[in-house]
């Protein structure tokens, strides 16, 4: 069992580690984080790699995400004195982001909505 966690493990970092690569090559920024999501749903969806192949791994990962937001909390406490005097900037900025993040997935999920629709209407006419 510790062996097939451990193949998982690897697999994923080869993953992270080939982002890291392609990103490395780029001639503009790109979070090599999203790249590798991007490479593994490649992956998936060719189907050269199971869901199976990764899927322990993958769960305990997403059960323990918490963890990896720690480093990054205590981070910004400790530069709680570079946001002195810009504390209204800031909330300014965050509520603002916070509004358009919102609008941005409200209207996502309605043409999704409505894509959906169309197609389900049009797919119904074909098999009646």
């Amino acid at each position: 069992m510790n062996m097939k966690i451990l193949k998982q493990l690897t697999l994923i970092l080869a993953i992270c580690l080939a982002a890291e690569a392609l990103v490395a090559f780029l001639p503009f920024a790109f979070p090599s984080s999203v790249a590798a999501i991007l490479i593994l749903a490649i992956l998936l969806g060719a189907k050269l790699l199971k869901e199976q192949q990764i899927q322990e791994t993958a769960d305990f990962m997403l059960k323990n995400m918490a963890l990896v937001f720690v480093p990054l909390a205590v981070g910004m406490v400790e530069d709680l004195e570079l946001l002195k005097g810009q504390a209204a900037g800031f909330l300014i900025v965050v509520g603002i982001s916070l509004i358009l993040t919102f609008l941005g997935t409200y209207g996502t999920v309605r043409l999704v909505q409505k894509c959906m629709s169309r197609l389900m209407k049009k797919g119904g006419k074909k098999h009646e």
